[in-house]
C-alpha cells in the first residue's frame, strides 16, 4: 500500500475513532489502527497514533489497553524504553482487574522486553514473564501459551536451573507440533530459546548451531533485527568455541546487516563492540582497542546500558594487554559506575575489580581476586557438569529432532550417544582452556604489578544516596553549564521544581521510611517522562529540580503536567501500605531577565508557591506569576 494511502486511511480513522460514541464500533476502528501502525514506520506510526485524543475517545478500559500497548511498541520500537515501560504500566493496571485478556498477557511479555533492553537483568525483567504465565495458563490461547512458556524458557540460565527452562521449551514445543500451522516467530524463539541453555551449560557448539537454525528461520520473513541478534549470539558461542573461521563470517553478517538497515541506529555500536570481542580473544589487542574505542563513540546510539558498560571492561582488558594500565584502570572505573549491571555477571565484575586493585597498586588484592574468579569458573564447571542438567539436555535434544524432522527412535538413539560423546569431549577441552586462560590471566597480572607505579584516581561523589539522580552538588553544577550552552547556541532551555505536597504528613503518618519509599517512586515516575539529555536532580527532602536544554515553555508545560498526572492519577504501595499524594511543579524559561541557573531557580521557586498557594497538584508557569 502507498504510503500517502496509509496515512490518509490512518487520518480517516483517527477522526472517526474521535467521533465514535458506539463501543463495537471504536473497537472495530481500534483493529484497523493496529494493522495501520504494524504496517508503517515505527516513527511514522508514532506521529500518526499521537494525533489520537485518548480522553476524549469512546473506548472501553480493554480497549484503551490496547492502545496503550500500541504505544509501548512504537516506543519499544525507537527504543524510547522508559516510555514503552510507562504505557504497558498503564495498559496493565487498565485490564488486570478484568478477565484474563490476550492483551494483559502481551503487555507482560512485552514489558519484559523492555525491561530486558534496559538492563539486560534476569532478575529484573523475568518477573513480569513469570505472571504472564500465570495469567497464560488460565487463559484459552495455545499460540500465546506457547510464546509465555518460551520467553520463560530464557529466564532459567544458570547451571542448576536450566534443567526447568528445557522443561518449558519441550512444554512449548508439544503445544507448537499439534497447531494446523508452525508460526515462523515460535519455531525461531524455541531455536532462539534452546541456544541459550546450551549456552549456558557450556555446550557451545550445540548453541551455535540452534542460533543459526533461528537466523535462517528469521531469514525466510527478512526480520533483520533479530537476524542481526541471533549473528550476535552465534558469535559469542564462536569465541567461546575459539573459532575465529566462524567469527568473522558472522562479524561480516552483522557489518552487512548495518548497511543494510540504517533504521537501527545502534547495529554498527554492536558490530563494532563484536568485532573488538573477537580481535581480543584472538589476541589482537591493537585491533581490539582499535573497534572497542569506536564501538564507544557510538554508545549514544544504543540504550542497552549492559552492553555499552561491557564495551568499556572489554576495553579495559585490552589496554592491560598492551600495558596501558591506566587507561585499563579508567575503563574499569566507568564499568564500576553502572550500579545496574546484573549482579549474576560476576566474572566480569571480579575483573574490574582486579583491574582496579591493581592500578591502586594493591597487588595483594588483585591476586586474590583473580583466584577467586578461577574459584567460581572452577564452581560453574562443576555445576554444568550435573547429572540432572546434562539428562535435561539430552532428551530436549531428541525431542528437538523430532519436532524439526519426525526422526526414527533408533536415529534419536544414535544421536544421543553421539551427543554424550561429544558433550564429554567438549567439556574436558572448555575445562582446559579455562583453567590456562585464568592462570595465564593472573601470571600475566603478577607481571604487570612488579612493573607498574600506582596511580591516584579520586572519583567525585555525583549521586544522591536515596534516589540514585543527581545530587544538590551535582545538578547545580552541571545544570549551569547546560544553561550556559543552550545560551551560548541561542536555543531555549527551562527548569522545572517541585515538591511533594504535603510531604510532612505522609511522614507524620506512616514514618520517615515510607517518606523515603514515596521520593524513590516519585523518582522513578518522574525519570520516565524525561529525555535522555535532561538533567533530574534532588536538591533538598523532598524537593527536585529538573533542567531541560533545548525545551521551549509549551514542550516544557507538557512534560511538567505528564509528571504531575503520573504521580496523581495512580495510588503508591509501599509494604502493604497504599497510599496516594500529589505534586507541585513551577518552571522557568530562559529569558532576558533570567540568563543564569540561579535566576531560573529563583523564579521557578516562585511559580512553585503559586501552585502550592493556589490549592496544590497544579503546575504554574514563572511568568503567570508576574
Amino acid at each position: 500500500m502507498h504510503i500517502k494511502t496509509i496515512v490518509a486511511a490512518f487520518v480517516f480513522l483517527i477522526s472517526t475513532l474521535v467521533t465514535l460514541v458506539s463501543t463495537a464500533q471504536a473497537n472495530d476502528a481500534l483493529t484497523q489502527l493496529e494493522t495501520l501502525v504494524n504496517e508503517g514506520s515505527p516513527s511514522e506510526g508514532l506521529e500518526l497514533l499521537e494525533q489520537l485524543d485518548i480522553k476524549a475517545s469512546e473506548l472501553t478500559a480493554y480497549d484503551n489497553a490496547r492502545l496503550y500497548f500500541l504505544y509501548g511498541q512504537l516506543y519499544e520500537k525507537t527504543r524510547q524504553l522508559d516510555l514503552a515501560i510507562a504505557s504497558y504500566d498503564i495498559g496493565i493496571a487498565l485490564v488486570e482487574p478484568l478477565a484474563v485478556s490476550d492483551i494483559l498477557i502481551d503487555s507482560y511479555l512485552e514489558r519484559s522486553f523492555a525491561l530486558y533492553l534496559q538492563t539486560n537483568d534476569p532478575n529484573v525483567y523475568c518477573s513480569d514473564r513469570r505472571k504472564a504465565l500465570v495469567f497464560a495458563r488460565r487463559h484459552n490461547n495455545a499460540t500465546l501459551l506457547a510464546k509465555t512458556l518460551t520467553q520463560n524458557a530464557f529466564c532459567y540460565n544458570t547451571a542448576t536451573t536450566v534443567h526447568k527452562g528445557i522443561a518449558l521449551l519441550d512444554e512449548a514445543m508439544v503445544i507448537v507440533d499439534k497447531s494446523e500451522t508452525l508460526d515462523v516467530n515460535r519455531k525461531a524463539m524455541i531455536y532462539n530459546a534452546t541456544g541459550s541453555l546450551y549456552r549456558t551449560v557450556g555446550l557451545h557448539k550445540r548453541a551455535y548451531d540452534n542460533f543459526d537454525k533461528a537466523y535462517q528461520t528469521w531469514q525466510t520473513v527478512d526480520d533483520k533485527e533479530d537476524m542481526f541478534n541471533m549473528q550476535h549470539n552465534m558469535i559469542s558461542s564462536a569465541i567461546k568455541l575459539s573459532d575465529w573461521q566462524r567469527a568473522q563470517v558472522n562479524i561480516a553478517a552483522q557489518f552487512a546487516l548495518a548497511e543494510a538497515a540504517p533504521e537501527f541506529e545502534d547495529f554498527y555500536f554492536f558490530a563494532y563492540l563484536n568485532s573488538g570481542r573477537i580481535a581480543l580473544g584472538a589476541f589482537d589487542y591493537p585491533l581490539a582497542i582499535s573497534n572497542l574505542e569506536r564501538a564507544i563513540s557510538l554508545k549514544d546510539t544504543t540504550l542497552e546500558r549492559f552492553f555499552v558498560s561491557g564495551a568499556h571492561l572489554f576495553l579495559a582488558q585490552a589496554y592491560m594487554r598492551t600495558g596501558e594500565t591506566e587507561k585499563a584502570a579508567n575503563m574499569a572505573r566507568i564499568f564500576e559506575q553502572d550500579k545496574s549491571f546484573p549482579a549474576n555477571m560476576r566474572s566480569m565484575l571480579l575483573t574490574a575489580d582486579a583491574i582496579i586493585a591493581f592500578d591502586k597498586q594493591e597487588y595483594l588484592v588483585a591476586i586474590n581476586t583473580l583466584l577467586k574468579l578461577i574459584d567460581e569458573e572452577r564452581e560453574y564447571n562443576k555445576n554444568i557438569i550435573d547429572n540432572e542438567v546434562i539428562d535435561s539436555a539430552l532428551a530436549h535434544n531428541s525431542k528437538l529432532a523430532e519436532f524439526e524432522n519426525e526422526l526414527l527412535s533408533n536415529k534419536l538413539a544414535i544421536n544421543q550417544l553421539n551427543l554424550k560423546a561429544a558433550i564429554d569431549k567438549e567439556r574436558i577441552n572448555e575445562l582446559k582452556l579455562s583453567i590456562f586462560v585464568l592462570v595465564a590471566l593472573v601470571l600475566l597480572a603478577t607481571v604487570f604489578f612488579l612493573m607498574h607505579s600506582r596511580k591516584v584516581f579520586k572519583r567525585r561523589a555525583q549521586t544522591d544516596f536515596l534516589t540514585g539522580i543527581a545530587n544538590r552538588g551535582h545538578t547545580f553544577k552541571t545544570g549551569e553549564k547546560m544553561i550556559e550552552k543552550s545560551i551560548r547556541k541561542q536555543q531555549s532551555a527551562s527548569v522545572i521544581v517541585f515538591d511533594i505536597d504535603n510531604f510532612k504528613s505522609i511522614n507524620d503518618r506512616f514514618g520517615h521510611h515510607i517518606g523515603d519509599l514515596a521520593i524513590q517512586a516519585v523518582t522513578k515516575r518522574a525519570e520516565r517522562w524525561l529525555k535522555k539529555q535532561d538533567l533530574v536532580g534532588r536538591i533538598g527532602g523532598e524537593e527536585f529540580l529538573i533542567v531541560l536544554p533545548n525545551t521551549d515553555e509549551k514542550a516544557a508545560i507538557v512534560i511538567s503536567e505528564r509528571i504531575r498526572s503520573a504521580i496523581a492519577c495512580q495510588s503508591f504501595k509501599f509494604d502493604e501500605i497504599t497510599i496516594e499524594f500529589t505534586i507541585s511543579l513551577g518552571i522557568a524559561v530562559v529569558n532576558e531577565q533570567a540568563l543564569s541557573l540561579s535566576a531560573l531557580l529563583k523564579e521557578a521557586d516562585k511559580a512553585l508557591y503559586k501552585a502550592k498557594f493556589s490549592g496544590k497538584n497544579k503546575v504554574y508557569l514563572a511568568r503567570q506569576c508576574a
